[in-house]
């Protein structure tokens, strides 16, 4: 499996019918964490990074319907049945990312208010490598865990949101997918 990396707005899920009908199409877990949520904007986020993850297991020629979500010890997503799937999603705000893999990722979108970076920059290289590689963010930050033997990439696709992706190999551009409308 190419890793692949997708990032799509969640805007057009405002619309209450398209919202219904495209959460028809998710999977069983991710209705349950969507319907989890009270607040509009979480279901939205929700919805758009499940979409994603929908169609990057599409995209690879992999039936999500035989896949058994689990969470390990750190909360971080896996499936049970197909452990060499790798994947993480991450939303902030109106956008919504996912990287999928044969090998470890993370991934991390943060918003920018008022388009400064300041300290998000680190943050998100943080986030995704945590993510990568199911470490916690406080050994990273003592030091504990290194990034050694990773990759960074920001992804410029919106001058107010920052997006970070972490892998072992180089992520190209044609890896990147920008979702227009789901």
């Amino acid at each position: 499996m190419n890793t692949m990396v997708y990032i799509a707005s969640t805007a057009t899920l405002d619309d209450e019918k398209k919202f219904a009908d495209l959460y028809k199409t998710v999977p069983k877990y991710r209705q349950a964490k969507i319907d989890h949520y009270s607040d509009w904007k979480e279901k939205k986020l929700s919805l758009g990074v499940g979409l994603l993850l929908s169609m990057a297991l599409k995209k690879a020629g992999i039936n999500e319907s035989k896949l058994e979500l689990c969470h390990d010890e750190n909360g971080k997503p896996y499936f049970k049945n197909r452990k060499e799937i790798h994947f993480s999603l991450s939303h902030s705000e109106e956008r919504v990312m996912c990287i999928i893999s044969d090998e470890p990722v993370g991934c991390d979108v943060e918003y920018l208010p008022g388009n400064t970076e300041t300290d998000l920059e680190s943050w998100t290289k943080m986030e995704s490598f945590c993510k990568a590689t199911d470490s916690n963010m406080l050994d990273l930050m003592k030091g504990i865990v290194t990034f050694k033997g990773y990759n960074f990439r920001e992804i410029k696709e919106d001058a107010d949101y920052l997006f970070v992706i972490c892998s072992k190999n180089p992520i190209e551009d044609n890896q990147i997918e920008i979702i227009r409308e789901f």
